[in-house]
C-alpha cells in the first residue's frame, strides 16, 4: 500500500488549518491538527478533537490471510454495522457507537495488511478529518 487509505467519500479541503505536526505511530504517520489529541492503544490510534465533538480512529494490522471482504464482514458483525458497500476495491459501512452516535467506517488494504478508519462527528470537523486522512503515510 503506497497510502494507507484513500479518503473514498471524503473530499480533501484546502483551506488553511493549523496542524500540530506529523506524529509517528510505528506503521504509519499522520498530521494531527492543533486542538486534537492522538493516543495509541495496540494497533489502533485514536485521534479526538479536544472539545469531544469529533474523532477518528485508525487501525493498521495484518490480514492473517483473510480477504478484505472477510475482514469487512467481521467488523460489520462485531460492531452491529449496516450498509456495507464495496467501493473501488475497499469497503465502507456505518454503525452506531456506544453513545448512539453514527460512525462511518472505511476499510482498505492489500493481501498482507489492512487499514480501518472510523470517523465520528464528521459534520463537526470535516476539514480537519479530511486533511488528517489525506496526510496518512505508510512507513
Amino acid at each position: 500500500m503506497k497510502r494507507l487509505f484513500v479518503a473514498l467519500t471524503l473530499v480533501a479541503l484546502f483551506a488553511a488549518t493549523a496542524f500540530a505536526g506529523v506524529q509517528d505511530f510505528g506503521k504509519f504517520t499522520v498530521d494531527v491538527p492543533e486542538g486534537w489529541t492522538a493516543t495509541k492503544d495496540g494497533e489502533t490510534v485514536g485521534i479526538v478533537k479536544n472539545d469531544n465533538t469529533a474523532s477518528a480512529s485508525i487501525t493498521v494490522d495484518g490480514t492473517d490471510g483473510a480477504s478484505l471482504k472477510e475482514i469487512a464482514d467481521a467488523f460489520v458483525e462485531a460492531l452491529n454495522g449496516k450498509n456495507l458497500q464495496a467501493v473501488d476495491g475497499a469497503f465502507q459501512f456505518e454503525f452506531d457507537n456506544q453513545n448512539g452516535v453514527t460512525s462511518k467506517a472505511f476499510l482498505s488494504g492489500d493481501d498482507k495488511n489492512y487499514a480501518l478508519i472510523v470517523v465520528t462527528g464528521l459534520e463537526n470537523a470535516q476539514e480537519d478529518i479530511s486533511r488528517m486522512i489525506d496526510s496518512l503515510q505508510e512507513k
